[in-house]
């Protein structure tokens, strides 16, 4: 079910709470203007309005940049409304979010709108509630309080109780909405000058006998690099970090809780990392990040096994998206073959095995994207070599990918299964897509929901609403390529749900489910030369068409 703004306030009565679009600033709109008049042109000319604004947005700054972003923003929530493209309102989500960063006049407007529009999305008054209640709180002299006052009038029915509105108050009068009740089930987030460190709240880690860090593995480039501490059980961390002092280069530390550490007390790194170190820190095990440079930063948590994961990166996240919103230019990708070595993925019912096909699905794709595109393409593995799942997006960030297909072979206990279908890493409530989720991660599904629930808590919304974008046309490309010539070819549309392929990666990814090898009959057709040419065709098609803006 998808809510519009006035069917959310619609509960009880009210649609005053919704504006309309307005002219950015300074920007002459013509009197036939889709904004001015509420019609909109045709959909390649709106999302390329929507993208000038943001740009422009981009380049201006300070509030002409905020008003024109704000505009660009409009556009696709209307964009969403009309057409119900979830890319569009995701696109819309980000760049409200980045007006309210700008600090311009109109923040509180977009982060209204962006409460509004995300209520739309979950199909939530009562989250809706919560999120325009703190906004009224975070601006309560500006004219757009008045504003947010009607919506929560009209949503009065999913009021929460007192103490929870409390809750939410300390919340946004503490630095970045962060709690700092002290409690084990928070990760403490510390910031500086070279961005923050994004950590999800790691919730009911209460250790079930003595917490062990039983390894610590590496991936340096001079790019990016990636530090994974694996733990045997849940534990509740902090992570900090130290500037430049002393003669001693910047430092990144994570303290585990209660943690103890046999092993090697440092390794060397290489690229953005020169070493990690280990050590005791009052009650916690300390992993400490000796870096070259200042970098921008994110952490986060995998379940099953359960670890730490600590990406490091030259490039800023928000840099990333504009500029690959803006131009849409692909110079890099990865193509990510399933499995590989011991792991030899699902195995079909005449024996043929998910790593062999996925691998000469992209042995056959990688030099079309070259010849064809004119697109450099990197193979996570070229050979039957076991990759683990937490290095594979690594090596995609430290190659600077503006893409990531991650290609696999779908299985299902009902022989019947059969289609193709794309997922991209969020959260998701369909039961089939966590089982799928599961599959890939070797782990549970109540793992694979875990992961995607705090995974989204540090997702960057607009690579999102790329990945959603891309997967899309994966699919179209890929029923394209196999229903003229294959019968019953379904087309099982975009799923969502937790991958530890997908963790971390720093541009639009996706898993490419291409089809069923537990079906008989598809896994026939995947035994074929010509059924995988045309699934590598299905790729190439869709790069292509992603880069052409489509």
């Amino acid at each position: 079910m998808r809510w519009s703004c006035l069917a959310l306030l619609a509960v009880v009565g009210l649609g005053q709470g919704c504006r309309k679009a307005s002219p950015a600033a300074g920007h002459v709109a013509p009197a036939t203007s889709a904004v001015e008049l509420g019609v909109l042109p045709s959909r390649p000319e709106a999302v390329a309005h929507a993208d000038h604004l943001a740009v422009q947005g981009s380049k201006s700054g300070g509030e002409r940049g905020a008003a024109l972003t704000l505009t660009a923003a409009e556009l696709r929530a209307r964009l969403w409304r009309l057409e119900g493209r979830e890319a569009d309102a995701l696109e819309a989500v980000e760049l409200y979010r980045g007006v309210e960063q700008s600090g311009a006049p109109s923040a509180c407007d977009a982060r209204l709108d962006r409460a509004l529009l995300e209520g739309e999305l979950r199909a939530d008054p009562a989250e809706t509630y919560r999120a325009v209640y703190q906004t009224r709180v975070a601006h309560p002299k500006t004219p757009c309080a008045k504003r947010a006052g009607n919506v929560l009038d009209a949503l009065a029915a999913f009021r929460p109780l007192p103490n929870v509105l409390a809750e939410l108050e300390r919340k946004v009068g503490s630095p970045d909405g962060a709690t700092s009740d002290g409690g084990a089930s928070a990760a403490t987030v510390k910031h500086d000058p070279a961005g923050p460190v994004v950590v999800p709240t790691l919730a009911g880690a209460v250790p079930k006998g003595p917490v062990r860090i039983t390894r610590i593995e590496k991936y340096g480039a001079k790019d990016a690099a990636r530090v994974v501490v694996f733990i045997n059980q849940p534990a509740t961390f902090d992570v900090g970090f130290i500037g430049r002092q002393d003669g001693r280069g910047p430092r990144l530390y994570v303290d585990v809780d209660k943690a103890k550490y046999k092993g090697a007390l440092e390794m060397n790194v290489g690229g953005l990392v020169e070493r990690v170190r280990i050590g005791k820190h009052k009650s916690a095990t300390r992993v400490v990040l000796d870096l070259t440079t200042d970098v921008y930063r994110k952490v986060f948590y995998l379940p099953e096994p359960f670890r730490l994961v600590i990406d490091v990166s030259k490039t800023p996240p928000q840099q990333l998206a504009q500029g690959a919103e803006a131009s849409r230019t692909i110079h890099r990708v990865v193509l990510d073959p399933g499995h590989g070595g011991h792991d030899p993925g699902a195995i079909g019912p005449s024996g043929l095995r998910e790593k062999d096909v996925t691998l000469d699905i992209a042995h056959r794709a990688a030099p079309l994207i070259a010849r064809e595109l004119g697109v450099a393409t990197l193979l996570t593995r070229d050979s039957d070599d076991f990759i683990p799942l937490d290095e594979r997006a690594a090596r995609a960030n430290a190659f600077k990918a503006d893409l990531f297909v991650s290609i696999h072979c779908n299985a299902s206990e009902d022989e019947n299964g059969h289609g193709v279908m794309t997922f991209v890493l969020d959260e998701s409530r369909d039961q089939g897509a966590l089982r799928v989720a599961a599959r890939e991660n070797a782990a549970s599904p109540a793992a694979a929901a875990e992961l995607a629930n705090a995974l989204s808590q540090v997702a960057d919304a607009s690579s999102t609403a790329r990945s959603v974008h891309f997967a899309e046309l994966l699919q179209r490309a890929a029923s394209a390529s196999l229903q003229p010539k294959y019968q019953n070819v379904s087309d099982h549309g975009v799923k969502r749900a937790g991958f530890y392929v997908l963790a971390g990666a720093r541009m639009p990814a996706v898993l490419f489910e291409t089809s069923f090898i537990s079906n008989p009959v598809e896994e026939s057709r995947l035994n074929t030369g010509d059924y995988r040419q045309k699934l590598a065709d299905s790729v190439v098609n869709a790069i292509r068409a992603y880069r052409e803006g489509r």
